[in-house]
């Protein structure tokens, strides 16, 4: 199923430069998402718990294909906010189209309410996989 919804977003990101991966549709919307304040590497890192250099790489690529871009912040040299561009805000609306598109596809092969459970037991999941000590409920808070 993961193959079938990334050749959707890649047939739908296709005229953004190249196919959008997972982490640049993750890092586009987490920019997007938190644009109430600056966004650094350094959050992304923390977010979805990858390294420096992997998110010091994803970030590079994107600036290169103009889907976000770094800019200074008053008072600190060092320190670059990560914004998207107008390219990276078109990407990631053909994106969540391609996705929407799909997931109403998934709901015309399903019995009405069999899709909700679906998806409310693969949330299950994630949260369960998501834990620090691999969802033992007993220890869940």
């Amino acid at each position: 199923m993961r193959r079938c919804i990334d050749n959707a977003i890649a047939r739908a990101t296709a005229d953004y430069g190249a196919p959008l991966s997972g982490r640049t549709i993750w890092v586009l919307c987490y920019i997007r998402d938190h644009s109430d304040r600056d966004v650094f590497q350094k959050d992304l890192e923390n977010a979805f718990h990858i390294r420096r250099s992997t998110v010091s790489q994803t970030v590079d690529l994107m600036e290169q294909k103009r889907l976000l871009e770094r800019q200074p912040v008053n008072g600190d040299g060092r320190l670059k906010k990560l914004c998207l561009t107008p390219i990276g805000e078109g990407a990631l609306l053909a994106a969540e189209r391609a996705m929407k598109e799909f997931e109403e596809r998934l709901k015309s092969f399903m019995p009405e309410g069999e899709y909700a459970e679906t998806v409310r037991r693969m949330e299950e999941l994630c949260t369960l996989l998501d834990t620090p000590d691999c969802g033992d409920a007993s220890k869940e808070t």
